[in-house]
């Protein structure tokens, strides 16, 4: 199968990596798959690479990172818009409804009912954010009649796709309740490339890195500011009990207002460690040098509904991992045994970390179940499996 895969993020970022995992394990399959995803910077003519097989099209910007980021670039939807035109797929998946994916999308929707009988395009949707509705959103929008109107794009997509993937329990209620036929519904976590995602030492690591060999070192990363100030003051208050305990950040938020967060409350270099934006490459190192992984999510709608990309690296990483019970994130947690899900706020959250930190058997114990549930429920080789499945149930 010829199939494209719109994304709506800077790649890197986000999606991209869900996008970029299915694709990777498709190509293997003997499909050829392209994915469209936006430039990290400023590229007037957009680039194609290919990697793992993937083709992949970084799209033009003619504007500095963070300007226009969420899929409104208008150089970057006219572009998609004319290379939609242009091409032909068996399958089109487009991972959320963001400009830059829907208007393509609903172009080669509207070219194939021209074509109707000379050539069969299967249209999925991804839902995996909850975007309105008192979602990601809706606090940014000045009038609240943008935010009814997106609810209605965003949901009205899913209606008339062939079928649609959702990331979680949460979305796949929502798209049965928006008016989603159920039959054409996958429930399609993300997963984690075991192949680049290493098992490693972790004194080696903390070697290699400079981080310091006799400390315990609390892990996180990812590129969302929302759950910052919940991870500053939890670790603040496992400080109180473990004065010797060390927080490692990795990720683009801390290059923004999440530093001053940590520079407010801890000193740079010895408390806290902020690495910044790393390549991915990088990940297995950076995560392997820590004792334990953390999940803060605040109790909203969004994060309930979402399932971070950063957990099945953390398990991927065998090490236990500290989560919030909200969401599927926590369900996960729970169910595979590999750390804690704690309700009850941040103070409960901060008493987790240090009682697994004075437990190393458990420790290992839950390091060795989140390996495990990486490899045999989460990777994306078998999650890919799934998805062409779907692919061809919805055919049908």
């Amino acid at each position: 199968m010829k199939i494209l895969f719109l994304n709506h993020n800077l790649a890197g970022r986000g999606t991209y990596f869900r996008c970029m995992g299915f694709a990777r394990e498709l190509v293997k399959r003997g499909h050829h798959v392209d994915l469209w995803t936006v430039s990290t910077e400023q590229d007037f003519q957009g680039t194609r690479v290919e990697e793992d097989g993937v083709n992949i099209w970084h799209t033009p910007r003619w504007g500095k990172v963070g300007r226009h980021d969420g899929g409104y670039a208008l150089v970057d939807n006219i572009a998609r818009i004319f290379a939609a035109s242009e091409g032909r797929w068996d399958v089109v998946h487009a991972f959320d409804h963001r400009p830059n994916v829907l208007l393509p999308w609903l172009c080669l929707k509207m070219k194939m009912r021209c074509l109707l009988g000379k050539h069969r395009t299967l249209f999925v949707s991804d839902w995996c954010d909850w975007w309105t509705a008192g979602g990601i959103t809706t606090s940014r929008r000045r009038f609240p009649v943008i935010d009814r109107i997106e609810q209605r794009i965003e949901e009205g997509s899913k209606r008339i796709s062939d079928g649609v993937t959702v990331i979680s329990s949460v979305l796949q209620q929502r798209a049965i309740e928006a008016g989603v036929n159920p039959d054409r519904l996958h429930l399609l976590p993300s997963g984690v490339d075991i192949e680049k995602f290493p098992l490693l030492d972790k004194n080696i690591c903390r070697k290699m890195i400079g981080l310091p060999e006799d400390k315990p070192i609390l892990g996180f990363i990812g590129f969302s500011l929302w759950d910052m100030e919940l991870l500053a003051t939890a670790f603040e208050r496992v400080k109180k009990q473990i004065p010797q305990a060390v927080l490692l950040v990795i990720g683009g938020g801390v290059e923004e207002s999440a530093n001053d967060i940590f520079k407010q409350k801890f000193k740079i270099g010895a408390d806290v460690f902020l690495p910044g934006v790393i390549p991915f490459s990088e990940a297995p190192k950076y995560l392997a040098a820590c004792d334990i992984q953390l999940l803060p999510m605040e109790d909203n709608i969004a994060n309930r509904a979402r399932l971070p990309n950063k957990l099945c690296d953390y398990l991927a990483s065998g090490r236990p991992i500290v989560a919030s019970d909200v969401g599927e994130g926590g369900d996960i947690v729970r169910k595979h045994r590999v750390g804690m899900a704690v309700g009850g706020g941040v103070q409960n959250f901060a008493e987790a970390c240090a009682l697994l930190l004075q437990n190393d058997n458990l420790i290992k114990e839950f390091g060795r179940r989140a390996r495990e549930a990486a490899i045999t429920k989460y990777s994306y080789s078998r999650l890919t499996d799934s998805v062409l499945m779907f692919y061809e149930r919805i055919c049908k």
